[in-house]
């Protein structure tokens, strides 16, 4: 059975759109426009669509080019991105896309914010496919610098559209929110990773199908689902997901991602706002470096917006460890449990009293590895940068006491380029629960020697950043994080035993 929703648009131009009204497993409804341009609203596969090389073909078949020297063999996040379309929205696909070989992509799915709904500035349901298609342009070069980029086609298989019909509409069934039902379902391990670029509705809708019809999976989907919402833009989370759903992680950027927004120039230091500006984003960016970075949609050659970006660069794993805890930090902010008490509900934190340092303070560095990314779209892999590879010589948990010394090394660590590797250490303060300072020695070498003030308590924590920065053109940093736990000293542990 299917329910019609008819929408007016300007003489000569008519929009029917079809969902299918059912349970999870329904799998087709269509729009038609009245232009005669058919768009699937479930899986989709256009009825031309550029043909790219299969993963696993060999180089003549890919066009001659060579495969990557190394792999890539992390285990990546799965993630589910939900959008309404607003230019900062394709902004970040566009730098998504050139990250999917570090993303289990499951989802990519059209939603409405209080900004945007279909009929209200609506950028309609073909813009992702119109940047697959520009990424399948750029598709073989991608690949020959880094395997586990998903196909386009595979990417076309991902996109759905969710509830666009109004703000928060939550009632009815659409494909994006029977494409989250089977995911969170299924058994395939770790977390799913929600990235909320617009309202949550379509989210509150596969959870609300959950809690009707699933009410024994429940706590699977609570160990499962982990929302990165940017803004909350519509009611949705504080109306029926926050109290429905208390055991549920989010994540909530709140007003951090501001310092990605449209207001960006006001709210990062000038010696960050140099690679953001035009000459940086005409020279790294926008000119000459390939369709997909040639879409970019700039504001007069400079940086526009990208307040999505929070979500998933949160999510690159560069080494700081900050999907191990919100309060962490890292490209994507850092954040802090938004009531006394409430675990599963994280706000925005400041750093050295300052809300968007969480995410400025690693500017030069996700910008630098941004305009890697979009050089890989037109060079050969001997002509790109790749990352810095981080060795961690010990764990990087470690349990100390006071005035003690720690060595911490990152000896060891390569460059796949054979570029010059240098070093930073330094202490994240806000990120541990000791507020005082550590001393440092050998901050700029590879090993480095903390040693713990005397102040410090049992169970306080302490985290060292090492950062690796290689010397190739952009330069690419990576990281390792040490968290340091303050235990009893054998002076106090031989009194408590008296």
């Amino acid at each position: 059975m299917h329910q019609q929703f008819r929408f007016q648009r300007p003489s000569g131009f008519r929009w029917s759109l079809c969902f299918g009204i059912g349970g999870p497993g329904r799998t087709l409804a269509l729009a038609t426009l009245g232009f005669g341009l058919t768009a699937a609203l479930g899986a989709q596969t256009p009825a031309n669509p550029t043909t790219a090389a299969p993963a696993n073909a060999t180089p003549a078949a890919q066009g001659g080019f060579q495969p990557p020297r190394y792999s890539n063999t992390k285990i990546k996040p799965r993630v589910v991105v939900t959008t309404d379309g607003e230019i900062d929205d394709r902004e970040s696909m566009i730098r998504f896309l050139l990250y999917t070989n570090d993303f289990d992509t499951e989802a990519l799915i059209y939603n409405s914010s209080r900004f945007h709904w279909l009929g209200q500035t609506w950028s309609g349901v073909e813009w992702i496919h119109a940047q697959i298609e520009m990424y399948s342009r750029v598709y073989a070069n991608l690949r020959a610098n880094s395997d586990g980029y998903p196909t386009p086609d595979e990417l076309r298989s991902k996109v759905y559209v969710g509830n666009i019909t109004n703000v928060s509409e939550m009632e009815l069934d659409s494909p994006g929110a029977d494409k989250i039902v089977q995911l969170l379902l299924d058994d395939k391990p770790g977390p799913i990773y929600f990235q909320i670029w617009g309202g949550t509705n379509t989210v509150a809708r596969a959870l609300s199908i959950i809690q009707h019809q699933y009410p024994d999976q429940i706590e699977k989907v609570n160990k499962k689902a982990v929302l990165y919402i940017i803004l909350d833009q519509d009611d949705t989370f504080r109306k029926y997901i926050e109290p429905n759903w208390p055991k549920l992680q989010v994540v909530g950027s709140f007003r951090q991602f501001g310092l990605l927004a449209y207001n960006w120039a006001n709210l990062m230091p000038e010696s960050k706002r140099v690679f953001f500006e035009r000459p940086w984003t005409e020279g790294n960016i926008t000119i000459n470096h390939g369709s997909l970075a040639g879409a970019y949609e700039s504001q007069l050659g400079a940086f526009r917006s990208e307040g999505d970006s929070p979500s998933f660069i949160y999510e690159i794993p560069t080494g700081l460890r900050s999907l191990e805890s919100p309060g962490y930090g890292g490209w994507g902010g850092r954040f802090t449990p938004e009531k006394p008490g409430v675990t599963n509900v994280w706000k925005d934190a400041s750093d050295d009293g300052d809300l968007f340092k969480p995410i400025w303070r690693w500017a030069d560095a996700f910008q630098n590895d941004f305009a890697a990314r979009v050089a890989w779209s037109t060079k050969s892999y001997i002509e790109a940068n790749h990352a810095p590879i981080v060795h961690v010589e010990g764990s990087k948990d470690i349990k100390t006491q006071t005035q003690v010394p720690v060595k911490l090394s990152v000896h060891g660590s390569t460059d796949p380029d054979g570029d010059r590797l240098t070093y930073s250490w330094w202490q994240y303060r806000e990120a541990g629960t000791y507020a005082g300072e550590v001393k440092i020695d050998g901050e700029t070498s590879s090993t480095a020697t903390i040693t713990i003030p005397a102040d410090a308590k049992p169970g306080d924590t302490i985290h060292v950043i090492a950062e690796v920065t290689d010397t190739g053109k952009p330069p690419i940093t990576r990281y390792a994080r040490f968290i340091l736990t303050v235990g009893e000293s054998s002076v106090t542990a031989r009194k408590g035993a008296k």
